[in-house]
């Protein structure tokens, strides 16, 4: 007991500087406050490895991932001189065989207040709230950030904080869940006019319905969600590479997409790919500030972005992992985490946030654990009575 407490704590500590560091820096905080270098960020995340003094087994895919992220994260240093990915897989790797539940009440408590902290603080005027309007089929829109450097922004942070709540409370209170996923993506919707992330947060309140009723029970159709990475980003990738204003699918399609289709295919025939990324892209938005910007050229996707910032080699390594680990979970029955995992493949097709850990916290859960002490104290129990 001693043992779990101990390592608990160090997630905890570590998680909670990461994690609330990274949550600080997307709000209009980051322009006064001063930023910590990755190195020392690394530096947090690798007091989590005194856990590795208490374990003794290592799966083969964990070691041959480590292996390769490790090396890639070197590879990408080398080519750009950035240290982010190096922290990003040092995070996935030395979570390896946490508590899932630990991870995410850590990231509910801790992003949660910071995100409702600045939340009010901007609708009592101490924070800016930018406001940016947007002219849609409906109208003019204005667009709140409350606190944030873009209404995206705040909007992405109550998507993967509603999930993450969501699922800790996966066996009870179900609607409750419900209620404030559907009051959540209203106002949303109201305010942000952030359309992805209100309807992502109405289809998690779909799968939360679904896996309750259902207990999760493995249903054929399941034998896709493993895959959902592969598939969405090969899938966005085609759509980008092959986008053209002479076919009205296309221009449909970018419509529906908010011009992400152009905007990816704009860089990708402007920058070249690399295996390791490279330092000579620019990508200019809007964020921080409600002037106006001539120039535009931000690519949304994670997927088209990353192909940039980290490299193909990093890319194909992270979405084989993503995949590996969701057939783990596919067997080991885990439909409802599954589920989330592939929803939030489908929501990065169009938002940048697949691998920052103030965001989606789900991705640094691939090698946790899914089973609770609860749970392996019930099978144990089994065993005896047998």
């Amino acid at each position: 007991m001693l043992k779990i407490k101990f390592e608990n704590l160090l997630v905890i500590l570590v998680l909670s500087v990461i994690v609330g560091y990274d949550v600080i820096m997307t709000s209009v905080l980051n322009k006064t406050l001063p930023q910590l270098p990755t190195i020392l960020l690394i530096g947090v995340a690798l007091v989590l490895s005194l856990r590795f003094l208490f374990i003794k087994n290592f799966s083969i895919s964990f070691i041959v991932s480590g292996i390769l992220l490790i090396v890639t994260s070197l590879c990408v240093f080398l080519q750009t001189g950035a240290t982010n990915f190096l922290l990003y897989s040092l995070l996935i790797l030395l979570l390896y065989d946490v508590d899932v539940d630990v991870i995410l009440k850590t990231y509910v408590f801790i992003a949660g207040s910071i995100v409702i902290g600045i939340f009010l603080l901007s609708i009592i005027g101490l924070l800016p709230n930018l406001q940016f309007a947007q002219v849609r089929s409906s109208g003019l829109v204005i667009r709140n950030s409350f606190g944030f450097i873009y209404p995206t922004d705040f909007a992405s942070h109550c998507f993967y904080l509603f999930i993450a709540w969501g699922y800790l409370l996966r066996e009870k209170y179900i609607w409750l869940r419900v209620a404030v996923g559907v009051a959540l993506s209203a106002f949303i919707i109201k305010f942000c006019d952030a359309r992805l992330n209100s309807m992502s947060i109405l289809i998690a309140v779909i799968i939360f319905l679904v896996m309750y009723y259902t207990k999760e029970k493995k249903f054929k159709v399941y034998y896709i969600l493993p895959y959902s990475a592969a598939i969405f980003s090969s899938l966005m990738f085609y759509l980008s590479s092959h986008f053209s204003f002479s076919s009205p699918f296309f221009v449909k399609l970018n419509d529906f997409f908010s011009m992400r289709l152009f905007l990816g295919k704009n860089a990708l025939d402007t920058y070249k790919l690399h295996l390791f990324g490279t330092n000579n892209v620019k990508f200019i938005g809007y964020g921080g500030t409600t002037e106006s910007v001539l120039s535009y050229n931000y690519v949304d996707s994670s997927y088209i972005q990353m192909l940039f910032y980290y490299g193909i080699v990093p890319v194909v390594l992270l979405v084989l992992v993503y995949v590996l680990s969701s057939r783990r979970f596919y067997k080991e029955g885990k439909m409802l985490f599954l589920s989330l995992l592939s929803l939030i493949t489908i929501n990065c097709m169009i938002e940048a946030f697949w691998i920052r850990p103030g965001y989606n916290i789900f991705m640094f859960t691939l090698f946790a654990s899914l089973i609770s002490i609860k749970e392996i104290n019930d099978e144990e129990n089994k065993i005896e009575i047998l």
